[in-house]
């Protein structure tokens, strides 16, 4: 049976507990109010007791705790479910200089004189100090704060009888506390001591002469089953009414890794933990001078422990000019606020200079060496070549080195203030995709390689390049006069159109290359790629091979600019409407499925064509949000028509190039049908020839994980690419539509062949064919007699809002 404390004796057992403690304990009420705030809590977060009691606990919280802790309160006010309380947790906590740090947080609850009350345990993980905290006067709060410790904590009486047993101690000794209450504490102990503990009570009590009350040291603690460990015992004592209670905080010791930080205490006993560790581990004197070292540390110098004894540790640094001698000397000092230090230093080893990442850390003073320094260093030379790595990456491309968009566009606005003109070049390699699908990507990452070299070569030394996309680059070059770019921009031209010669293949390239020029074309550097880029277009569009941008351009661009900001806003406002074009089985006119077409209404023009605004938002960032906003949207139509009971066939949603090539595509469309309780085969993707025709690895891959979760895709527009019909025998795809331009000219001998052909050879590979854009009777007759089972089409069905065609339509009539 539990034995419960008197008040009395209650309250004094609770000062030994506070006076024994380290960690800050802070009490509040139910409105959050702080009621009780210890010294150790003063001395963590930096105020005194009275700037926050009677204050709310969210000031000592960082957001975002500091605005949700009301809310909290509240909710277990109201509900009584906890997230923290009896638990624990690692959260952030608020000095007053505004400092944030990370601390343990353990809350127990109790309820005194009729008022609940929260006590809060914060253990600053900084330093990983691990003690107890505050002092309480409460009997109540008893259970809560000793169960909410971390370490195990037991009181004794003068006959060394054990009064309190809290939970971490059952689970360090494993006894339970009913177990122990009332039994002598000689029990947690090995034979060797335990013979020794009430003489030891006995002669104190007689001598008032103590060992171990107040200072704390590592024991050996014995558990229920007879196993013996090590601990750190901390005891703290009391006194009431002429009798004395102890207190004891036992701390297992037996994973402690600091264990290789006590090397002046135990180094005989740890010698051989040392001497195996890979870190490096040392003691200096006050002259720097290192008076121990380990194996791991005599390794990496190449100097045996024997010779390694005595000499400085500068004597070691690759270089001694910057010596931390100043640094390390300053903790030799009795300053209580420095006691360690980090440092790194690189290190003279014998094949290669090493950076080793030192703690130092003041200890107390030996009979043989003084006052010493204990040094425990890791190797960190990978660790920082990865890092360097990684920052290059983030600024540069991995393929080329040369610097990535967004560093070249940061760089890019410094120049105005170095120089008053400059040219922005863009380059574009014309149909590079069919090097990847003719010579494979090792090939055409070669490729790349050499046309990026060829950029360096020509690029002036003030210059700035970058490849923003596959097989395009951007140049930035000072310039005296704008008459000096048509000449770099031909010697770019000529460099980059020389064969490259690969592993005995010699493969020609061609590209257009577009002009911009700052200040005379545009004041913000910002905008400069894009001019260039849309110089770039122009030469396409006119079969040049270089352009400049002209103001005509300009124009065009602002109204694709104003076009682009105002597609954005509609994403945003859910503006854009869904429709349907049904398909249908030519022979029976069944609707098999729908193609989903986005429209955007205008309140005073009407709608805005698609064609205007899908290019614009293909070319900018706006192409992959259109695409998931269709999908969203086609989603949420096909799971309310399913709720209604209405039978819905799969949908066909467009998805842009830029999109399908990436990564994370599949996983947007497999969580999209998961959150709208989908199957995957109520939906189907459409993708033009370009996608195939620029094959990429991550193209292929989404192609056979599409093909794995059972989502049927079409190729759409088939026949306007490249060399269309090649590379159908290795494509996994599940349909063909026709173009509307071959269908248009069904006519004639010609167009009938050319269509014949196309449904033969798609059916030779077994991949459905779709007819698209059939407005006629007589086309409807005309591939239905030559096997295409499946059309599309203004003769079949218009596009119209999606609600009409969702709910009872399954069959449309010509």
């Amino acid at each position: 049976m539990s034995r419960k404390l008197p008040t009395v004796e209650a309250e004094t057992l609770y000062d030994a507990l506070m006076n024994a403690a380290a960690d800050a304990i802070v009490v509040i009420d139910e409105q959050g109010i702080i009621r009780h705030f210890s010294d150790s809590a003063q001395e963590l977060f930096e105020y005194p007791a009275d700037e926050c009691l009677g204050q709310n606990i969210r000031k000592l919280m960082p957001e975002p705790y500091h605005s949700r802790h009301d809310e909290y309160l509240r909710n277990y006010r109201k509900s009584g479910q906890a997230r923290i309380i009896g638990i624990g947790r690692d959260v952030f906590g608020l000095k007053k200089s505004g400092r944030t740090f990370p601390m343990h947080l353990s809350v127990g609850e109790a309820w005194v004189r009729g008022q609940r009350l929260f006590v809060g345990i914060c253990h600053d993980l900084t330093t990983y100090r691990t003690t107890l905290a505050e002092r309480a006067s409460i009997e109540k709060l008893q259970h809560a704060l000793l169960d909410a410790a971390v370490d195990g904590i037991i009181t004794i009486n003068e006959k060394g009888l054990i009064t309190s047993f809290n939970a971490a101690a059952e689970k360090l000794f494993q006894y339970n506390r009913d177990e122990v209450l009332g039994e002598n504490v000689k029990m947690l102990m090995p034979e060797r001591y335990a013979r020794e503990h009430d003489n030891y009570i006995r002669s104190y009590l007689n001598t008032g002469q103590a060992g171990i009350i107040g200072l704390g040291r590592d024991v050996t603690g014995r558990r229920k089953d007879g196993t013996v460990f090590p601990m750190h015992l901390s005891v703290g004592e009391s006194e009431q009414d002429g009798r004395k209670l102890f207190v004891g905080i036992c701390h297992d010791l037996t994973e402690y890794k600091s264990v290789l930080l006590r090397l002046g205490r135990a180094e005989r006993r740890y010698k051989d933990i040392v001497q195996s560790q890979r870190q490096l581990i040392c003691r200096l004197d006050s002259q720097l001078r290192v008076t121990f070292a380990n194996a791991a540390f005599s390794s990496l110098l190449g100097i045996q422990q024997k010779d390694l004894v005595g000499i400085s540790l500068t004597t070691a640094l690759e270089d001694e000019q910057r010596s931390p001698k100043s640094a390390l000397e300053a903790l030799f000092a009795d300053d209580p606020d420095r006691q360690e230090i980090n440092l790194k230093l690189a290190m003279k080893t014998p094949n290669r200079e090493t950076l080793v990442d030192w703690t130092f850390r003041r200890m107390a003073d030996s009979e043989e060496y003084g006052r010493e320094l204990q040094g425990f260093g890791i190797d960190v030379s990978e660790m920082e070549a990865a890092l360097s790595q990684a920052r290059f990456l983030r600024s540069h491309d991995q393929l080329t080195g040369l610097l990535n968009k967004r560093a070249f566009l940061k760089l890019l606005r410094q120049m105005p203030e170095q120089h008053s003109q400059f040219a922005m070049l863009h380059f574009d390699c014309e149909r590079f995709a069919s090097i990847n699908q003719r010579y494979g990507y090792n090939i055409g990452d070669l490729v790349i390689i050499e046309m990026a070299q060829r950029v360096r070569n020509c690029l002036p030394s003030l210059g700035l390049s970058a490849r923003v996309g596959g097989d395009e680059f951007l140049l930035a070059l000072p310039i005296s006069a704008s008459g000096d770019v048509p000449a770099f921009a031909q010697q770019l031209l000529n460099s980059m159109q020389q064969p490259v010669q690969v592993q005995e293949l010699s493969i020609p390239l061609s590209g257009s290359i577009g002009v911009a020029l700052y200040p005379k074309d545009c004041d913000r550097a910002d905008d400069l790629s894009v001019l260039a880029e849309a110089a770039t277009r122009r030469a396409k569009a006119r079969n040049e091979l270089i352009a400049f941008y002209d103001s005509h351009d300009h124009a065009l661009l602002q109204q694709e600019l104003e076009l682009e900001q105002g597609l954005k806003t509609a994403l945003l406002n859910d503006e854009l409407d869904i429709y349907l074009q049904p398909k249908v089985r030519l022979e029976t006119g069944q609707v098999i499925s729908y193609e989903a077409l986005v429209r955007w209404p205008q309140p005073v023009n009407g709608f805005i064509a698609p064609a205007r605004f899908i290019p614009i938002a293909e070319r900018s960032t706006l192409g992959q949000r259109l695409d998931r906003y269709v999908v969203r949207q086609v989603a949420a139509l096909i799971a309310d028509a399913c709720e209604s009971n209405q039978s819905v066939p799969p949908i066909a949603i467009n998805i842009t190039a830029s999109h399908f090539s990436s990564q994370d595509l599949v996983g947007f469309l497999t969580q999209t049908l998961r959150t709208y309780g989908l199957p995957s085969s109520a939906i189907e993707l459409e993708i033009t020839e370009g996608v195939v025709l620029e094959m990429s690895r991550t193209v292929s891959t989404n192609l056979d994980r599409l093909q794995e979760l059972g989502i049927r895709i079409s190729l759409d527009d088939f026949g306007t690419g490249y060399s269309s019909l090649n590379y159908l025998k290795n494509l996994t795809v599940d349909e063909l539509k026709i173009d509307k331009s071959f269908i248009d000219e069904l006519n004639s001998t010609k167009g009938t062949v050319l269509v014949s052909s196309i449904i033969a050879i798609a059916t030779a590979f077994d991949i459905d064919v779709t007819a698209e854009g059939i407005e006629t009777q007589e086309q409807h007759e005309l591939l239905t007699q030559m096997g295409c089972n499946i059309g599309q089409g203004y003769f079949l069905g218009r596009p119209l809002p999606a609600r009409e065609y969702l709910y009872g339509r399954d069959t449309v009539s010509p």
